[in-house]
């Protein structure tokens, strides 16, 4: 690959070292463009044939995300954040009070917030699998897993620590209890490749403003094809029933048939989850950059990703200081938590960190009481090297 062309796709890369993708992606010119392309024709020019190409766009977002995921276009829905999917899953079980949830102490309050809100709805118990220094393997599992779990919850890599879980582990352990494992991917997909169907997934949910480097405001739901058949959403408007009456119900709305009625069925699959008013022109985005990700192959990526975050995680140990993510690329992906003989509980010591490297062109973020790096396939050792020398800095006291 020619890392330089790839870096030229991406405008952000002129003035910033980016090893934030587990924050925010930088988007690529191509998905820019078909940004602003989108919101001319639609909102300026008021284009016919653009606003007709609105249902297409989603269509083929879908079928790029299946594409990505390995699954059926059907099992696909489009949402606006790994919240919004989760949340869509989690309120179309059908509970039973004294049912539980088992999460983890790691989870981002995204995949943490919305079972406890269906705790507190129908009686719920949330149980807690603690980490082992970092790490959470499926034994860890054993204990809280049993005939009264619904749902096995975990995020895929987490954000503070970047451990990688053994989700197929995790999956077998689940089913054979009758519960479901539901994923938050938001910090593995577009880093390393992740095929729900053959690691045993039931649901899975990802934003695509980090790894994917899409914008904000998009992301993929899956669902398996056979658990959406028999949930039913919480939340439904028009997108969310079925073809067939979509089509004669906006044929009377036009006609002036009745067109106040109730309705039969829902949309085939996973779209019946699909969020509603999704946003053409960031979708327009969103597939521009779905291309390009298959263009270069998932393959390459996962290896250009797990090559620079073994890299850092070496010099960072050579350096002797704390790194908490699993030096085991089967425990990891992008993400990189680094420790040393610092406090970052204060919330000024925060914004003083990450203002050091920012005033050094390098954006990183402060996490889980260390200093998270980001690895993506558009960086180069050199962006490593220019943050080990920042790090050295601001050790030594120089930085702001």
């Amino acid at each position: 690959m020619d890392l330089q062309a790839i870096r030229r796709e991406f405008p952000t890369l002129e003035k910033v070292v980016w090893l934030a993708c587990a924050g925010v992606g930088p988007l690529t010119c191509r998905a820019l463009a078909a940004w602003e392309k989108a919101q001319r024709s639609l909102y300026q020019e008021f284009d016919p044939e653009a606003w007709r190409e609105v249902g297409r766009i989603q269509d083929r977002v879908r079928g790029l995300g299946a594409t990505l995921l390995g699954v059926d276009p059907e099992e696909v829905a489009l949402i606006r954040s790994t919240t919004e999917g989760l949340n869509a899953v989690a309120t179309a079980i059908p509970w039973r009070r004294g049912d539980n949830v088992v999460i983890t102490d790691q989870e981002y309050p995204a995949n943490a917030i919305p079972w406890y809100h269906q705790a507190r709805l129908h009686g719920l118990q949330v149980r807690v699998v603690r980490s082992r220094d970092g790490r959470l393997p499926v034994e860890a599992f054993a204990a809280a897993v049993d005939g009264r779990t619904r749902v096995v919850a975990i995020s895929h890599v987490q954000f503070g620590s970047g451990f990688r879980a053994d989700l197929a582990g995790l999956a077998e352990l689940a089913h054979a209890h009758g519960a479901l494992l539901v994923v938050d991917a938001i910090q593995s997909v577009g880093a390393v490749r992740v095929l729900p169907r053959e690691l045993g997934v039931d649901a899975l949910a990802c934003g695509g403003y980090k790894w994917l480097c899409g914008p904000e405001g998009t992301g993929l739901l899956y669902v398996r094809r056979k658990l959406a058949e028999g949930l039913h959403p919480r939340a439904v408007g028009f997108p969310n029933i079925s073809q067939t009456e979509q089509e004669d119900l906006w044929e009377a709305l036009c006609g002036g048939r009745g067109w106040v009625r109730d309705f039969a069925g829902y949309a085939q699959g996973a779209i019946r989850f699909e969020g509603v008013g999704l946003n053409p022109a960031l979708l327009s985005a969103f597939a521009a950059g779905l291309e390009y990700f298959l263009e270069l192959g998932l393959g390459w990526i996962e290896e250009r990703v797990l090559e620079l975050s073994g890299q850092l995680i070496t010099e960072l140990t050579r350096l002797g200081l704390e790194v908490v993510t699993p030096g085991d690329p089967r425990e990891r992906a992008g993400i990189v938590l680094v420790r040393g003989p610092w406090d970052l509980r204060d919330p000024s010591t925060h914004k003083s960190v990450e203002a050091h490297f920012l005033s050094r062109g390098i954006r990183i973020h402060v996490r889980a009481g260390g200093i998270r790096i980001s690895t993506h396939f558009f960086n180069s050792e050199d962006d490593l090297d220019l943050f080990v020398e920042a790090l050295a800095e601001w050790q030594k006291g120089k930085g702001p």
